[in-house]
């Protein structure tokens, strides 16, 4: 059983466990007290005690937080009767949550936090409640896991890119290749253009003797 799971029936005493879901979109739920199993239409309104927060004088908190630091605190949470006078009520959550809200949190809400916790307090901070409250830390292995995947392909590529890039002494004799060629077709060039010079020159020599 987990926490997540737990809901509340406005209009029914104590707390039910959803077991399955209905076609239709309704849900079967258990009775935490009795076990007996129900069905529970879609259009009844249920209230899931995973959203839930109690008011404090900050930050409102979660009531599955404020169950923990009930079991942590336990020898006050089980000793104190639901049905205790409305000052000793709110001297005992007191003593468990000094920050709560004393003005916004009613008596009626501190009796169902106790009346609630001793039908909860087995499952506070069970490995199966606790991953179901908090799934941040499992999603951030996967990340973790994956960015040190990623360190050797970056590698990879470098070690590529180094293997395509010329070792350090081969660029100069490529390039002066090109400029030899480069010479070689500039001399061509001139020997071609001298010849009908050259041919010219004799003929002319010729004509004047």
């Amino acid at each position: 059983m987990s926490f997540d799971k737990i809901i509340s029936i406005p209009g029914m005493s104590g707390l039910f466990q959803m077991v399955a879901q209905m076609r239709n979109g309704g849900f079967v739920v258990e009775g935490l007290s009795d076990k007996r199993r129900i069905p529970v239409s879609a259009m009844q309104r249920i209230i899931m005690l995973k959203d839930v927060a109690i008011y404090t004088v900050d930050e409102d908190m979660p009531l599955y937080d404020v169950f923990k630091k009930m079991k942590e605190n336990d020898a006050i949470a089980a000793s104190v009767s639901p049905k205790s006078e409305p000052a000793d009520l709110k001297i005992a959550l007191k003593k468990i949550l000094p920050e709560f809200d004393e003005e916004r949190v009613h008596t009626s809400d501190i009796r169902k936090m106790f009346t609630w916790y001793t039908l909860l307090k087995d499952i506070i901070g069970s490995a199966e409640s606790e991953a179901a409250m908090n799934p941040v830390a499992e999603e951030a292995a996967p990340v973790a896991e994956a960015a040190t995947e990623e360190k050797p392909k970056a590698k990879a590529k470098a070690k590529k890119e180094e293997a395509a890039a010329p070792a350090e002494g081969e660029e100069a004799p490529k390039k002066k290749a090109v400029k030899k060629k480069k010479a070689d077709d500039a001399e061509a060039s001139s020997e071609e253009a001298a010849a009908p010079k050259k041919k010219a020159a004799a003929k002319k020599t010729t004509k004047s003797e």
